[in-house]
């Protein structure tokens, strides 16, 4: 049996709208093998059908490797809310390609080093990563669940172009969570179809400096870096409580604030380790005023990616 680990993902980052983002150390595991009959465990059961998107990404990569569908035992435990902005989809769609690439060409790895490092060769990343776009349609949360860190990307013709970093580990990040969802085409919609020249180059200026203030380790330059005109504004009124979770993450010194990929997390970047009662410190001062429930789950960057190794059974 193969495990298969995909982290969670914050994409955006502010300015960086379908272009930027960072894997945070929140993880959806899928493990596989080969079976008579294809089935899937771990899932709710309106996702356990052919459409399931681990599936669908399997399929798809099977079909770019130009070779048959083998069956294969399924099972899921997820880590990462679905319909919440931190990557759960493109988790699934990471870790559908991998199987497909690691039952195809990996059977001669056998060990953790061994099957990550297969994973992690520039082809085969590569490869994770074209699948994957192919099923998500931007490759924003893609590049960092498969890259791990801080990563760039962007659709050139055929090609993705993508550069990655790591991100500082004192960074601490804190995913305020709520018990609502919002729906990636809903918050899609919200956005406009024409934007003013003063917006794209104000979205365009903050995105740069977005992406130099993380690879330089300057919380400072991306305290003020930070801010989006593109997607946010749009998308706050579709998050009831924002301004409430906002205005106390930096009550509490966050250095930014901005909305996890489309929402409705809402994730804030601290300078230095917060205790883990500070957790519920944050926690219970949004309670206090927000209408809705949110969790926080203070998080860092996973700064590996994607990987896997062999599991026996008596490691279940």
């Amino acid at each position: 049996m193969i495990e298969i680990e995909v982290p969670a993902t914050s994409a955006n980052l502010g300015p960086g709208f379908d272009c930027l983002g960072i894997a945070l150390s929140l993880s959806n595991i899928v493990r596989i093998e080969r079976a008579a009959r294809t089935s899937l465990k771990g899932c709710p059961s309106q996702w356990a059908g052919e459409d399931n998107l681990f599936l669908r990404s399997f399929r798809h990569a099977c079909s770019v490797l130009q070779t048959s569908v083998p069956k294969i035992s399924v099972e899921f435990v997820t880590h990462i809310p679905p319909a919440h902005g931190l990557g759960s989809s493109a988790s699934l769609a990471v870790a559908g390609a991998a199987a497909a690439l690691l039952l195809h060409k990996g059977a001669d790895a056998g060990t953790e080093v061994e099957y990550s490092g297969f994973l992690r060769s520039p082809e085969n990343l590569d490869f994770l990563l074209r699948v994957t776009a192919d099923i998500e349609g931007h490759p924003d949360n893609a590049a960092p669940a498969i890259y791990g860190g801080f990563t760039a990307a962007a659709l050139a013709g055929q090609e993705i172009i993508v550069s990655h970093s790591s991100v500082p580990e004192a960074w601490l990040f804190a995913a305020c969570i709520p018990d609502f969802n919002l729906a990636t085409s809903v918050a899609r919609k919200a956005l406009p179809d024409i934007y003013s020249r003063t917006d794209v180059v104000h979205s365009l200026s903050h995105a740069v400096l977005t992406a130099l203030a993380i690879q330089k380790a300057d919380l400072i330059m991306l305290s003020r870096a930070c801010e989006d005109r593109i997607h946010e504004p749009y998308r706050r009124p579709l998050i009831p409580d924002f301004e409430i979770v906002e205005t106390t993450c930096r009550a509490q010194n966050a250095a930014a604030v901005w909305i996890s990929g489309s929402g409705p997390t809402i994730l804030a970047v601290f300078e230095t380790s917060v205790p883990e009662k500070n957790e519920k410190s944050l926690e219970s001062a949004i309670a206090e005023r927000a209408q809705h429930s949110w969790r926080t789950v203070f998080l860092h960057a996973d700064n590996l990616g994607i990987r896997a190794h062999k599991i026996h059974e008596e490691e279940l």
